[in-house]
């Protein structure tokens, strides 16, 4: 048989239109979803670029925790070239240990982060130290440290330095390197 022999299908009325609902279905679909997807993204917020705000205020923020706080937080001068990252006051934690807590970027992308409380038990301590072991002690600024030493799943040494600093217990840590953690030390203790 050939191509020429082939009766034309002809379409009744009511199957022409059941033939066309398949694409009027997806065609609904898809603007339904559309309605459904699209507000979806437009409530959840656009990624930024630069999310770091350069302009933390360490002593305004620590005024503001100087009221509920009952030892005065330190605001160490570090040297100009870090920057701070964030400044504030952590109360009523699940441990029941508040504390005040500073994290600065220095010179060489590394991280320098002083926590302080007049509450620390040893369970608080371990755990703002990622239950790093004691490794050593160390005396900077006239202060004896416990030095805590950890590597993280990248290889990377993180060191924690726990000291007792005006009836205070802060700890210090960082991943940049003992001269970052020195000089936090020091400045720590200077404004102390």
């Amino acid at each position: 048989m050939s191509d020429e022999e082939l009766p034309k299908p002809i379409l009744t009325q009511a199957q022409a239109k059941r033939a066309n609902q398949t694409l009027k279905g997806m065609v609904i679909s898809v603007l339904l979803t559309l309605a459904v997807v699209i507000p979806v993204m437009f409530l959840n917020p656009f990624n930024q670029e630069n999310n770091f705000d350069p302009n933390v205020d360490v002593d305004a923020v620590a005024a503001q925790a100087e009221q509920a706080a009952s030892f005065t937080p330190v605001v160490a001068e570090v040297p100009p070239e870090w920057t701070a990252n964030f400044a504030r006051w952590k109360s009523g934690t699940s441990d029941g240990v508040s504390y005040w807590e500073v994290g600065y970027l220095t010179t060489d992308e590394g991280f320098v982060w002083i926590k302080q409380t007049d509450a620390a038990n040893p369970t608080w301590i371990s755990q703002h130290a990622d239950s790093a072991p004691v490794t050593g002690s160390r005396s900077i600024g006239g202060v004896d440290w416990e030095e805590r030493e950890t590597l993280d799943e990248d290889g990377v040494r993180s060191v924690t330095l726990v000291g007792e600093v005006a009836g205070t217990t802060v700890l210090l840590n960082s991943d940049s390197g003992s001269e970052d953690l020195k000089t936090a030390a020091e400045a720590v203790i200077a404004a102390a």
